[in-house]
C-alpha cells in the first residue's frame, strides 16, 4: 500500500488463463502452480486444437466477457506446443493470424525447445516460454505482468 492508501493489487482484475494442453499430469501440473501461487485467475483447459479454437473464437465473437455464457476472452494462453500432431503450432498460427486473437498475450509450455520450434514460436510472437515443469513463481509474475498491462491499458484515458 502506498502513502495515498491506493493498493494497485486490490484494483487488479484476475484475467481467465486458457491452457491449452493435452496431458493429464501436465493439466495437473499447472492447476497445482495456480493453487500453490493463490492466484485469482479462473483457468480454462482445452484438450486439443479444435477445442481451443472453438473457445477461443466463441469467446471473441462475444466480446471481452459474455455473461450469458460465462465466457470471457482469456488475457492469457498457455500453450502446450508439443501436443499431438503438432496441434500447439497449429494453434499458435491460427491465433497470431486471427485479428480478434491476435493480441492475447501466448506463453508456450514445452519439455524442451528445439532451436527450430524457437525460431517458429518467436517468429510467431511468444510473450514467453515455461519448461516443463512448471515453476509457481514463474507463473505467478508471468500472470501478474500480463495483469498489470492490461490493467493499465484499461484504465488509460483516451485522447481526443
Amino acid at each position: 500500500m502506498n502513502n495515498s492508501g491506493w493498493n494497485a493489487s486490490e484494483d487488479r482484475v484476475p484475467i481467465d488463463i486458457l491452457l491449452i494442453e493435452d496431458r493429464d499430469e501436465a493439466i495437473e501440473m499447472v492447476e497445482g502452480a495456480i493453487h500453490e501461487t493463490r492466484l485469482r485467475n479462473r483457468m480454462v483447459v482445452a484438450r486439443s486444437q479444435i477445442e481451443a479454437l472453438h473457445y477461443l473464437r466463441h469467446a471473441a465473437a462475444f466480446g471481452p466477457v459474455d455473461v450469458d455464457h460465462g465466457l470471457s476472452k482469456p488475457g492469457l494462453i498457455l500453450l502446450d506446443i508439443n501436443m499431438d500432431k503438432q496441434q500447439g503450432f497449429d494453434v499458435l498460427h491460427e491465433i497470431r493470424t486471427d485479428p480478434k486473437l491476435m493480441t492475447i498475450p501466448v506463453v508456450v509450455l514445452t519439455d524442451n525447445l528445439q532451436e527450430s520450434d524457437l525460431a517458429y514460436t518467436i517468429s510467431h510472437g511468444v510473450t514467453g516460454y515455461f519448461l516443463k515443469p512448471m515453476d509457481p513463481g514463474q507463473l505467478r509474475k508471468v500472470v501478474r505482468d500480463v495483469e498489470d498491462h492490461w490493467n493499465l491499458l484499461w484504465n488509460a484515458p483516451c485522447a481526443n
